[in-house]
C-alpha cells in the first residue's frame, strides 16, 4: 500500500529497433515542455538501468510530439534509457517496431496512441511475458495501465456547447479517424448528449487516416459540403480534421454558415482559431506531456514490481473563440490566446 501511495503522489505531481529507433540517455537539464512552472514531477525513484520504450504511431500533430517529449523529459528525470520508434501513420509497421523492441529486452513498453485493436496480439505476448504496457488513449484487456484525458468529460461538453449553439436544432458532420477509441469515446458522448435533443442529427460520418490528414479531410469535406449543403455543425474528433474542415469552409465561403468544433489544441488549430474568419470556435485542449510523464511513472512502477491504477486521467482545457464563459461547465476554460501562453509558452 505504501509503494502505491508514493507512485499515486509522483502521479499527481507529473499530471498538475525497427524503422526510426533512436535512444536517448538521462539528460538532468530536460523539462517537460508546456508544463507549469509549479508542476515538477520531482521524484526519488531510481530508474537508472532501466530501460523504457515508446511506440509512436505518428509524429505529425503536436499532441503525438508533446507525449514524446514527456516521455522524454520523465526518462531523464528517473534516469532511465529511452528507445523510441515513428511508425509515420503505418500501424503494421507499428506493431513491427514493438517486436523489435522485445527482442531488445526492454524493461516497459509505452504505446503512444494508435489503431487499439491492431496492437492486440503483441500486447497479450507482452502480458503472458510479464513486460509492462502502458498504452496511451487505447483501452485493452491487455493493458497494464492506460494513460488518457478525460475524453469522455471533453466529448460532453463539446456536445453541450454543439446543442446549446445550435439551440437545439441542426444538422451535424462528425469527422473521425478508425481505430483510435478515444475518439470513439468523443463521438459516443456527443450521440449521448443529443439523443435528447430529435432535431439534432449527425447526418454522416467521414473516416479517414492520419497520413496527410489535413489536406485529405479538406478535399472530403468540400467535396462532401457541395453535394450537401444542408449542414450546420462540423464535430471533429481530433484537430487536423478540424483544420481541414475550416480551411474546406473558407474556401467554400461557408465560414459564417457553418462552425467547427474539435478535441485537440495543436498549435496549428489554435492558429486556425485565432483567424477572424475562422468558423472553428470550440476546442477541447489536453496537455499531451503530462500524459508521456505519466505513462513513464507507471511504466518505471511497474517495472519496479509496483502496484499501479489501471487507468489515469489527464485534465483538459476548454477553449472558446469568442465567448468563454459560454456553456462549458468545467473549470479549465480559456480563451485561445490564454491556451496558446499556457500550452506553447516557448513558442
Amino acid at each position: 500500500m505504501k509503494k502505491l501511495l508514493s507512485i499515486a503522489l509522483v502521479l499527481m505531481l507529473a499530471l498538475g529497433c525497427a524503422v526510426g529507433c533512436t535512444t536517448t540517455e538521462p539528460d538532468d537539464t530536460s523539462t517537460p515542455t508546456t508544463d507549469d512552472p509549479g508542476d515538477d514531477p520531482g521524484t526519488d525513484i531510481d530508474a537508472s538501468g532501466l530501460t523504457i520504450a515508446l511506440s509512436s504511431q505518428h509524429l505529425t500533430n503536436d499532441f503525438n510530439r508533446g507525449i514524446l517529449a514527456g516521455v522524454t523529459a520523465m526518462c531523464n528525470e528517473l534516469g532511465c534509457r529511452l528507445i523510441t520508434a515513428n511508425a509515420q501513420g503505418d500501424s503494421n509497421q507499428q506493431v513491427a517496431d514493438i517486436e523489435n523492441f522485445l527482442t531488445m529486452e526492454v524493461d516497459a513498453v509505452i504505446i503512444g496512441g494508435g489503431e487499439g485493436p491492431a496492437f492486440a496480439s503483441i500486447m497479450q505476448r507482452m502480458a503472458n511475458e510479464g513486460i509492462p504496457c502502458i498504452t496511451v488513449d487505447i483501452t485493452s484487456e491487455y493493458s497494464t495501465c492506460n494513460v488518457t484525458s478525460d475524453n469522455f468529460n471533453g466529448g460532453e461538453q463539446l456536445g453541450l456547447y454543439v446543442t446549446n449553439k445550435l439551440a437545439g436544432v441542426g444538422n451535424i458532420l462528425a469527422l473521425d479517424t478508425p481505430g483510435w477509441h478515444s475518439l470513439e469515446i468523443r463521438l459516443r458522448m456527443l450521440d449521448t448528449v443529443i439523443m435528447d435533443y430529435p432535431n439534432l442529427n449527425v447526418v454522416q460520418t467521414i473516416s479517414i487516416g492520419t497520413q496527410d490528414a489535413v489536406v485529405n479531410y479538406y478535399n472530403e469535406v468540400k467535396a462532401y459540403l457541395q453535394g450537401n449543403p444542408d449542414i450546420d455543425c462540423i464535430y471533429c474528433s481530433w484537430g487536423l480534421a478540424a483544420v481541414g474542415a475550416s480551411q474546406a469552409l473558407r474556401e467554400l465561403g461557408m465560414q459564417d454558415e457553418i462552425f467547427v468544433v474539435c478535441t485537440d489544441a495543436d498549435q496549428v488549430v489554435l492558429e486556425e482559431m485565432r483567424q477572424a474568419d475562422s468558423p472553428l470556435t470550440a476546442v477541447v485542449g489536453q496537455y499531451p506531456d503530462r500524459l508521456g510523464s505519466s505513462a513513464v511513472t507507471m511504466a518505471v512502477a511497474a517495472a519496479l514490481g509496483q502496484s499501479i491504477p489501471r487507468e489515469v486521467y489527464a485534465p483538459i482545457i476548454l477553449i472558446e473563440k469568442t465567448d468563454p464563459n459560454a456553456w462549458f461547465s468545467a473549470p479549465a476554460i480559456m480563451t485561445p490566446d490564454e491556451a496558446w501562453s499556457v500550452l506553447y509558452p516557448d513558442a
